[in-house]
């Protein structure tokens, strides 16, 4: 039977933000997106203006397929599908998708999309940009499992996946599938990378890795032009740089702030602090793969040592809440989740429990003359992780574990290294409104994201029954699962689930309710007075 994905958003379905069974809903004929207004025949005319935007990340170039969330966030590319403030997949690029069986989607693609060079955005243009994006993005291609393409006409596309795909336009909305000119791609080779050939309301005017990203208007814009004329985006790592900047007036938002900031934010008359709900979660990672942390008894103490209500207090000022497990309780309800409760006493007894003592006096167990020891990673770009780290580190000291922090400026490119012993982190839970994407990636023996090496048959299994699970309460009752396996066997230790804290000057327009995700961030209707 069809499935119309617009029929998929009706109101009867289940109003928290696990809507993937959207895609199931009761059959009803295709209908098509209403059509956008059409762009101002005179851009220049438009209320301008520069917007300054100071960034704890510029990391990787703007190329979807290189540069993560970052061509999205910073309104130069768009997918065919996007994740609605409540987290349901709606139309972007696409208009419709229409599920013709298991493995089969048909999408309709919004006419009149020209890309930044002029270029017309047709279905022979989606579907290279797709295979490019399979080609160049492991991630792309692991998620997506596309077996075929085909374009039936200059608007329709027929995706083919190799097993079913239930959730295939919520996969849609993956960042390294943002559509791009692959031929304009093909023709500049190296420098597409930098610069870009895209469809969103910006285009880039030029790229600097670890110091800016300047983007200018789109003039040919499919749907209402930008009010800015250009948003320069500044690299600046340090959260109190990014304050100090904001507080000079030198930028006009500063990204992800730190909690012990917001008040000093908004007791300036000039700015304002503006958050999104907490969709993300920060968590510690333990490293698998290396001696004591192999022993579940020694990962459960560590969980059990550390004061999730304290860091809530004394580190995110109630800023956050505390985290259960992987996901946070705006994506879907686990109410039979058991957690690790803070309790240093136990702590100690698992680690008597797996041989370690403090048989010299020192303050630190030990096993076979060796003392258990971690070298803890963690990175400034999320402001609270560095005190955070802190805080564990005299936390783990009163069960025994002697802890060394380490300040890192890649964190992904130390963790895969492999020289450490626990990581902070931090990350959305909520990519696609579902949760197979981050069991897949952070759980699964051998994700992308794994990197503590983690591996359990039970969790890879329930994740692949995730992956074509149909009905909702099937697909919540699977995460739920695995959730409990994960915290069982301690496979990261959930910490905190955060708000995201932006500083913002009074003077910046169409910014008053972030998305819940920051990578949906610059967009056509930001402006500044």
């Amino acid at each position: 039977m069809n499935r119309s994905w617009r029929c998929s958003l009706v109101p009867a379905l289940f109003s928290v933000v696990l809507m993937l069974s959207a895609f199931l809903a009761a059959a009803c004929g295709p209908t098509t997106a209403p059509t956008p207004a059409p762009p101002a025949s005179n851009p220049a005319s438009i209320p301008g203006g520069t917007l300054r935007v100071g960034l704890p990340f510029i990391s990787q170039p703007p190329d979807p397929v290189r540069g993560g969330f970052q061509p999205v966030q910073t309104g130069v590319a768009e997918t065919l599908f996007k994740l609605g403030a409540d987290l349901k997949p709606e139309p972007w690029l696409a208009t419709n998708a229409r599920q013709l069986d298991e493995q089969t989607w048909e999408i309709t693609l919004r006419q009149g999309v020209k890309f930044h060079n002029g270029d017309l955005m047709d279905a022979t243009a989606v579907k290279a940009s797709l295979d490019r994006a399979g080609a160049k993005s492991p991630r792309a291609k692991n998620l997506l499992d596309i077996s075929q393409l085909e374009v039936t006409d200059a608007s329709t596309v027929i995706i083919t996946t190799n097993k079913p795909s239930p959730i295939l336009p919520a996969l849609l909305t993956e960042l390294s599938a943002g559509i791009v000119n692959a031929a304009a791609a093909e023709a500049l080779g190296d420098a597409f990378t930098e610069k870009p050939v895209l469809t969103g309301p910006f285009m880039v005017e030029r790229f600097q890795l670890d110091k800016e990203l300047a983007v200018v208007r789109h003039p040919d814009y499919w749907g209402t032009p930008a009010l800015l004329d250009r948003v320069i985006f500044l690299y600046l790592p340090d959260n109190n740089s990014r304050v100090l900047a904001l507080q000079s007036g030198d930028i006009d938002i500063a990204v992800n702030i730190a909690p012990e900031s917001a008040a000093t934010v908004a007791a300036d008359r000039n700015l304002a602090v503006r958050s999104a709900p907490p969709i993300y979660l920060e968590f510690l990672y333990l490293n698998h793969q290396r001696g004591p942390w192999k022993d579940a008894r020694v990962r459960q103490a560590v969980a059990s040592a550390i004061d999730r209500e304290g860091l809530v207090k004394a580190i995110s000022q109630n800023q956050a809440i505390t985290a259960t497990g992987p996901f946070p309780p705006a994506m879907f309800a686990c109410p039979q989740l058991r957690g690790i409760s803070f309790d240093p006493s136990r702590a100690r007894v698992l680690l008597a429990e797996a041989g370690y003592r403090d048989n010299d006096g020192d303050g630190i167990v030990e096993k076979e003359g060796q003392p258990l020891a971690m070298k803890l990673l963690t990175y400034r770009q999320r402001p609270e992780l560095p005190p955070m780290a802190e805080a564990i580190q005299a936390a783990l000291k009163t069960v025994g574990i002697k802890v060394e922090v380490a300040l890192v400026e890649q964190i992904d490119a130390a963790l895969r290294q492999g020289d450490w012993d626990g990581a902070m982190y931090f990350t959305t839970m909520g990519i696609s409104g579902d949760p197979y994407l981050n069991l897949s990636q952070y759980f699964n023996t051998g994700g992308s994201a794994n990197f503590g090496g983690y591996s359990n048959p039970l969790v890879d299994g329930v994740t692949a029954q995730l992956r074509v699970a149909k009905l909702r309460q099937t697909r919540e009752d699977l995460a739920c699962s695995a959730s409990q396996s994960i915290v069982d066997d301690v496979a990261v230790v959930p910490l905190l689930y955060p708000n995201f804290l932006f500083g913002v000057s009074k003077r910046v327009t169409g910014f008053d309710n972030p998305h819940p995700f920051s990578w949906y961030f610059v967009d056509n209707k930001m402006g500044k007075k």
